[in-house]
């Protein structure tokens, strides 16, 4: 058998809510919701496939959720646990193949290369990494794994077969196994984007396959059709990373913080984190930008700029010149943006520069990095400690030292 697979793609099934039922071995075998708040207003995050069997996905109501399954257990998410979760699954999959690519916090890729590459050889390995992570990280931390030519088709490999799925599709079969199924398998189409290419006659993914590029681009209207088309055929396109060229962190705000004290307390606190973020990717910032969104859906922006600098109390002080704001307003979300990279070590020396802030900003991060985001902070937002954490993410891949 000639048929090659380039690609290997984990993907964790409910992860969310297998992380709560590994921690809880009574939850196991029973319908689990993870929410944001045990509140009936909010929605279901991550639901367990017992769950899942009654209709509950993400997005459903947790009031439509009793109904729909009565008994069903809510989980207020534990960030932290499931970045643990992430970290541990990563090294089990690691002990047997390296990850190439994390992808979002439950999905990870592994490039195969030599006679890996090889169908009969490709299957082993996702065979081992799937019983390494049961044996590794715990009995409910089920995969579906798929294989391919590149990381498109291995996802949608891995999305055919839930739970506890292995699927390959070689380069050869892609058109066998895929050209008949609706277009929205093709990870992107949601509901919008079908009904536009349905709207130009394609309705299967046979019909975006073996096209001109003119014909790709017309149907997707953008550049990532066209890579998506050229991916569908087999081609293994690598994707250039752009570099990052801001920070950016917001928060909306709880009622109690829906004034303008709160709100600069808030955006203290962002500010803050962020200049420990550039300062551990060695970098300085000459732009910093704000914006407040009130009530009535009017917004408050303004941006200013320095020359390079990553000290926390410069920073401060310049989010301070800025401030106050629309006072006569309640403000409901706020933001930083910090621009202007460049490497800390590439700026020329600057009056604003002080030697004793830079001593002071060195031993804050290493004290809060040991034992705590929250160990040294700043006056200005000493009332809102317990706001503005990291929340619940697939697509962001907080650290194992982030704040939860």
């Amino acid at each position: 058998m000639n048929e090659k697979i380039q690609w290997l793609l984990v993907d964790l099934n409910s992860f969310f809510a297998s992380c709560e039922q590994q921690d809880n071995p009574l939850l196991r075998g029973k319908p689990v919701a993870v929410v944001p708040m045990i509140t009936d207003s909010t929605s279901v995050i991550a639901a367990s496939y017992e769950a899942k069997i009654c209709g509950i996905k993400t997005g459903t109501r947790v009031s439509d959720a009793k109904k729909m399954c009565p008994g069903i257990h809510f989980i207020a998410g534990g960030h932290k646990k499931y970045i643990e979760y992430h970290h541990q699954i990563i090294d089990a999959i690691d002990e047997i193949c390296p990850v190439e690519k994390v992808l979002s916090i439950d999905e990870m890729a592994c490039r195969l290369i030599g006679r890996e590459c090889e169908i009969e050889n490709a299957i082993v390995i996702a065979q081992k990494i799937k019983k390494n992570i049961i044996d590794k990280v715990g009995v409910c931390m089920t995969t579906s794994v798929g294989l391919g030519p590149n990381v498109l088709i291995a996802k949608i490999a891995s999305d055919m077969m839930k739970p506890n799925g292995l699927v390959s599709i070689p380069k050869e079969k892609i058109s066998e196994i895929l050209g008949p199924l609706d277009i929205d398998v093709i990870p992107g189409v949601g509901k919008n984007n079908k009904y536009k290419l349905n709207s130009k006659g394609f309705y299967k993914v046979q019909d975006l396959m073996n096209i001109s590029e003119h014909e790709l681009r017309r149907a997707w209207g953008s550049i990532w059709g066209l890579r998506v088309g050229l991916e569908l055929q087999g081609q293994d396109i690598e994707l250039k990373k752009n570099e990052t060229r801001s920070y950016s962190h917001e928060h909306v705000l709880s009622p109690d913080l829906r004034n303008t004290q709160g709100a600069y307390q808030i955006l203290a606190k962002l500010l803050f984190k962020g200049a420990g973020r550039v300062r551990k990717n060695l970098k300085s910032i000459s732009a910093l930008g704000v914006y407040v969104r009130y009530l009535d859906h009017t917004c408050f922006e303004k941006s200013i700029q320095f020359q390079p600098s990553n000290d926390t109390t410069f920073l401060l002080n310049e989010l301070k010149k800025m401030y106050p704001f629309m006072t006569n307003k309640k403000p409901v979300k706020v933001g930083v943006i910090m621009g202007g990279l460049s490497s800390a070590n590439d700026h020329q020396f600057s009056f604003f520069d002080n030697p004793k802030n830079e001593r002071m900003n060195k031993a804050m991060d290493i004290i809060n990095e040991k034992f705590g985001a929250n160990t040294l902070i700043s006056g200005s937002f000493l009332n809102v400690t317990q706001h503005a954490k990291v929340k619940i993410a697939f697509n962001h891949i907080p650290t194992k030292d982030d704040e939860f």
